[in-house]
């Protein structure tokens, strides 16, 4: 039987349709949930621009770079008046939705397949405010982020939904060796938890544990934060906090296997993970270069000390992500396919 595939969000297609029915039809049975190739945008850095009450900031992002358009209060403007009003997730979503309705009735999206809305946490999208900005504001707009997910939920059917919050948190800070801003590992846990727990039980909700395609790709790109993820030991260790704060199942998790890593000591830890039959582990160890022998020697390697997990790349597969030219897109999601097939 075929290993199941998830797919991060990022998938550059043309448009929406076609990312739905060409997923799906080279995914087909392998893949339960079809993601809309964030047409309408991943991170929230336009729509800060256009909100009331924020005004250009000082190019001083926790990210550090390579964020260099940060936002700030304005003078005079008190959070409580803050209302992201020009936040685009919603209204993408509803777009994609209609989209993926529309084919489902036409027979090109397999009934029983879930539209998968992916959102960075409200952790993630604060790194478009300036980093001394971060503790007042990120408050605000986690609740501004969760009306919007609110909204998508009283407007889709449940049983059609699934949400993916990408948590970035590993490359912001967890992992970073040199954090502008201090925040404790509660402290982030207790937010991913937030972000859970807002969604009902009826859709689906899952974690993509994400520290940067550059880092998961093995890629030296100027600019960019090197991070280092040795092992899955503090993933694992972030999900179990996560998973004492959660009251719903959580549907799954996707963690990514970078590039160079394919040793017992990566996977080992993955025996403490707190997982249970509800939640699908998915792996991020697929890399088209690696070739498939080394790919399904990484699988066998991992089996040593987890089974039964789906597979998918380690992160998005936007070209600035991945690595690779949006003209190999049908190469890498062939590819998902063949591992899926033969592990």
């Amino acid at each position: 039987m075929a290993r199941q595939v998830f797919l991060v969000g990022s998938v550059p297609f043309m448009d929406t349709e076609e990312v739905f029915t060409r997923c799906g039809e080279i995914l087909g049975p392998m893949i339960r949930r079809l993601p809309d190739g964030e047409r309408g945008g991943w991170l929230p850095g336009e729509d800060f621009k256009k909100t009331r009450g924020l005004v250009a900031g000082h190019s001083g992002s926790m990210l550090n770079p390579p964020v260099t358009k940060t936002v700030r209060l304005a003078a005079g403007v008190r959070v409580e008046q803050l209302e992201f009003e020009a936040l685009h997730y919603y209204p993408n979503a509803m777009a994609s939705y209609r989209v993926f309705s529309r084919l489902r009735e036409r027979g090109r999206v397999a009934q029983g397949v879930r539209y998968q809305m992916s959102i960075p946490t409200a952790f993630t999208g604060a790194i478009y405010f300036d980093h001394d900005e971060v503790h007042r504001l990120w408050p605000a707009y986690e609740q501004a982020l969760f009306r919007e997910v609110t909204r998508t939920l009283d407007a889709i059917p449940h049983e059609d939904l699934a949400i993916s919050w990408d948590v970035v948190e590993f490359g912001i800070s967890l992992a970073n060796p040199a954090p502008l801003v201090d925040f404790t590992f509660d402290e982030l846990a207790e937010a991913v938890a937030r972000a859970v727990n807002l969604i009902p039980t009826d859709v689906e909700c899952g974690l993509h544990f994400c520290y940067g395609g550059h880092n998961s790709n093995g890629m030296v790109r100027e600019g960019l934060n090197r991070r280092e993820l040795p092992t899955t030991a503090l993933m694992v260790e972030f999900f179990n906090a996560i998973r004492s704060h959660v009251g719903r199942p959580v549907n799954w998790l996707h963690m990514p296997v970078p590039r160079p890593r394919d040793t017992p000591d990566y996977f080992a830890p993955l025996v403490a993970l707190n997982t249970d039959s509800q939640t699908e582990l998915y792996l991020g160890l697929l890399h088209l270069d690696d070739g498939v022998e080394r790919t399904l020697q990484k699988i066998r390697t991992a089996n040593q000390f987890v089974e039964g997990f789906g597979i998918g790349a380690a992160c998005g597969l936007n070209p600035f992500v991945s690595g690779l030219p949006a003209e190999r897109l049908v190469d890498v999601l062939t590819y998902h396919r063949t591992i899926a097939g033969l592990a």
